[in-house]
């Protein structure tokens, strides 16, 4: 059970970390700063005890007390509803309840619902406030279920393995929520898992080669949702950086690189790189060729110092556009402060 309770926190606080920030948000204390009378169901928070009558709910000074964690903070996400006081169904209410479930471990679990339970209230009207809380019990549901499915499927690196984890997950939440709030909470989520378990799976397999990985990697980023695209590419960019310093340490040709970027990044994206590449090389010579011109000037005996800052202005305005010599004069600068 100690166990089970540590997964629990854990889960919800990874929860936390997925969603980024939000527009400002009122404070906790700003919505929670009223004490007011606040009854919770404990069947809703701790299904594997029964509710006694002597069982005490939390105090609402310990709600309205916030935990050290919270110092700083605004609430994450929002609540809304519609012009006939219904909920508006979207992502937004996940991050709510992940925000406040995250106190999980500062304090009991029956006070961090009972405090989110009261920030619903004050943030919706009914019966928007109702759905809401409904939503929540099946959310903590949820994630007791989940810790329940993750001891059955443990971690294994093994690609089918994955897949049956990642289907029972998506199975579990189908059977709790209905198909609006299961989309609007985990959508992205689940695009996210299947492009990572398919990018793997891509990877690993031995019936293509280097080409036909970047092939079937583009295909596979093409029918990516565009929310997560540019998430999706600045990932993988990362990965590739950090494995082509390890392909150069080790001394990799560009062969070797042209096939490292097919497989991490598609070959859409290497073959963008490499043009990427042939640009910088022209640049660093015909940079390389300025500087030596331009030494010859400084180094000329029959010229003063007025003739040769003429001459190199000449120079640079033959070899570079406008736009070339504002780089030219960043480049100049850089290595004068190497030289420094």
């Amino acid at each position: 059970m100690k166990m089970l309770a540590v997964l629990f926190v854990l889960t919800l606080i990874l929860g936390v970390a997925m969603y980024g920030g939000v527009p400002p948000a009122p404070t906790p204390a700003q919505v929670l700063g009223r004490p007011q009378p606040v009854q919770i169901n404990t069947s809703e928070v701790s299904p594997q005890q029964s509710p006694t009558p002597t069982r005490k709910l939390p105090r609402t000074d310990a709600i309205a007390r916030l935990p050290d964690s919270f110092a700083g903070t605004r609430v994450d996400g929002r609540l809304r509803a519609d012009a006939g006081g219904n909920l508006i169904i979207d992502a937004e209410i996940r991050r709510v309840f992940d925000y406040f479930l995250a106190s999980i471990g500062e304090e009991p679990l029956e006070t961090s619902v009972a405090r989110l339970r009261r920030y619903i209230e004050t943030q919706l009207p009914e019966p928007a406030a109702d759905h809401a809380i409904q939503l929540l019990s099946q959310y903590l549901d949820y994630k007791r279920q989940l810790l329940l499915l993750e001891q059955h499927h443990t971690q294994q690196a093994d690609i089918d393995a994955m897949r049956d984890r990642l289907r029972a997950v998506q199975q579990l939440r189908a059977g709790i929520f209905d198909d609006r709030v299961h989309q609007a909470f985990f959508a992205l989520d689940e695009a996210t898992d299947n492009f990572t378990l398919e990018r793997l799976a891509i990877r690993q397999d031995a019936t293509l080669h280097a080409s036909g990985k970047g092939a079937a990697l583009d295909r596979l980023q093409d029918s990516l949702p565009a929310e997560l695209q540019d998430t999706v590419a600045v990932q993988m960019q990362m990965q590739l950086r950090e494995q082509t310093r390890a392909l150069a340490a080790n001394g990799g040709n560009p062969a070797d690189l042209r096939q490292l970027r097919q497989q991490l990044v598609g070959n859409a994206a290497a073959a963008r790189l490499e043009e990427l590449d042939r640009q910088r090389q022209a640049w660093q010579s015909r940079l390389t060729a300025y500087n030596q011109a331009k030494r010859r000037i400084e180094r000329s005996k029959g010229l003063g110092e007025a003739d040769k800052r003429a001459a190199i202005a000449r120079l640079a305005a033959e070899q570079f556009n406008e736009n070339e010599r504002q780089r030219l004069q960043a480049a100049e600068q850089l290595l004068a402060a190497k030289r420094g």
